[in-house]
């Protein structure tokens, strides 16, 4: 499979965090998390393969190649070991790097993610390739705002949902199906008992996309895991509540990532 070429922000120093983003929008959508955790750490954001402004390698991608992506991105900067967080995709990639890359990683942050989906979820994965394919961003971004933000947040803050409206329209159709192949198939959760790193789970009680359930299976699988459910929170935890969720990333790396 081809490699692809990262878009990577950099910026802060101190004890290294990388962000990996959600299916759909690019690096930009930590702005406010990173800005913040910059104060006392070194913080790198990227753009998945097929994301944002990274390149578009052929598809269908495989989650093996999105997290070896971020191996190969650590190791290039020196980097390892790192605390990656990880929201929804993101977080998919941060339970493959703990089990592909363990010395890479010094603690890892699930988000608004899974481990695995059930057999009936691919053929809704398939039906949203195609309609990408055929009709374009376009098909899924109205869709996308509902599942990721609370109907409270979307009444209170519009401008911010149309934002992220606007990323999803802009991402790449190709990129974009390319990379639901690879979600589609994952399938991490027998394995997760051999994460050997600190993890904090976090799940939205309102999240429609990765319900609870999911969150609490990773957390019951890795040992020692930490899980969050947040009450009144949707899909995007880190952007309806960014004050909480930098709180719970300080409490986290400081308790159990060596600061």
């Amino acid at each position: 499979m081809p490699r692809p070429d990262l878009e990577i922000v950099e910026q802060g120093q101190g004890t290294p965090i990388v962000l990996g983003h959600a299916l759909g929008v690019d690096l930009r959508m930590w702005d406010e998390v990173a800005d913040e955790l910059a104060r006392e750490h070194l913080v790198l954001r990227y753009d998945h393969r097929g994301q944002g402004a990274s390149s578009v390698p052929p598809g269908p991608y495989t989650m093996d190649a999105l997290v070896d992506d971020a191996a190969a991105l650590l190791r290039e900067r020196a980097l390892g070991p790192v605390v990656y967080v990880g929201l929804s995709m993101g977080g998919m990639v941060a339970q493959g790097l703990a089990l592909k890359h363990a010395r890479l990683v010094r603690g890892i942050v699930v988000a608004n993610s899974t481990a695995r989906y059930p057999q009936a979820a691919r053929a809704t994965w398939a039906q949203r390739i195609e309609s990408v394919r055929a009709q374009g961003m376009a098909a899924v971004a109205d869709a996308t705002m509902e599942r990721w933000f609370t109907p409270a947040f979307r009444a209170a803050r519009p401008e911010i949902v149309e934002r992220f409206r606007q990323s999803v329209l802009r991402a790449d159709p190709a990129g974009y199906a390319a990379t639901c192949a690879a979600i589609a198939e994952l399938d991490w959760l027998e394995r997760l008992p051999g994460v050997a790193c600190p993890a904090l789970v976090i799940a939205g009680a309102l999240d429609a996309g990765a319900p609870p359930e999911m969150g609490r299976a990773i957390a019951a699988a890795i040992p020692g895991a930490e899980l969050q459910v947040w009450d009144d929170v949707a899909h995007m935890s880190a952007i309806e509540q960014p004050a909480r969720f930098v709180a719970a990333l300080r409490g986290f790396i400081a308790a159990r990532c060596g600061g």
